[in-house]
């Protein structure tokens, strides 16, 4: 049975594996008297802990506002071409998460899962212009409610190797709900198509489910 992590969940259910597997290896290695495996194990199991922390969001009310999808810093703000379902040069903000950033991904506005692409790929550092292009990656095509289309493209990095997305096609979810995660390090990308004011900088720290990327005019 997959794991899924819901709201409430203190720590993301994906993350339960690598946490008991750190922490299992550092008891028996301890018991081994292999002090220096064991200490290792136990530092992974506590890094585990922390790197799937789910926290709390509120997200902003405001109707048309977008709110990023993922914690991180904002790489890339301009034109790029969307290749799944606008397919034609629009605007694109990129968030990247590091090894330290919540990896929980959530909803930028309350809107319908229209359509679900899953493309396998590269593994290169999710920081360079060419991840977007051809590392593994999940692109949703979703219709607002305030009427706008917008596309999330999660998309896997150097050590990420698995991008988790849970909702269905047809499904509907709220602004700043959990849907999905990508597993250490990586980003997502956002591309709006029609007139979009953003309000955020290139550098500047973002946090999913509450930090207003930018607004449809």
């Amino acid at each position: 049975m997959s794991l899924k992590t819901k709201e409430g969940d203190i720590i993301a259910k994906e993350g339960y594996p690598f946490i008991a597997g750190g922490l299992i290896s550092a008891a028996l290695f301890y018991k081994l008297n292999l002090k220096t495996l064991a200490a290792a194990g136990g530092l992974f199991g506590l890094y585990s802990l922390y790197f799937f922390r789910n926290p709390t969001r509120k997200p902003p009310v405001l109707k048309r506002a977008i709110v990023s999808p993922a914690d991180g810093k904002v790489i890339s703000i301009g034109e790029h071409y969307e290749r799944y379902f606008f397919k034609r040069e629009v605007k694109r903000i990129s968030v990247f998460m590091s090894l330290f950033d919540v990896h929980i991904n959530r909803m930028p506005a309350d809107g319908k899962i229209v359509s679900i692409v899953y493309k396998p790929g590269e593994f290169l550092s999710a920081f360079k212009e060419k991840a977007s292009d051809v590392n593994e990656q999940t692109a949703l095509l979703l219709d607002l409610a305030c009427g706008k289309r917008v596309v999330v493209v999660q998309i896997a990095g150097l050590v990420a190797r698995r991008v988790v997305t849970y909702p269905k096609e047809g499904q509907e979810l709220k602004k700043g709900e959990i849907f999905g995660m990508i597993r250490f390090g990586s980003r997502l990308d956002v591309y709006v198509e029609d007139e979009f004011e953003e309000t955020v900088r290139v550098k500047e720290k973002v946090k999913a489910g509450e930090s207003i990327l930018g607004i449809f005019k």
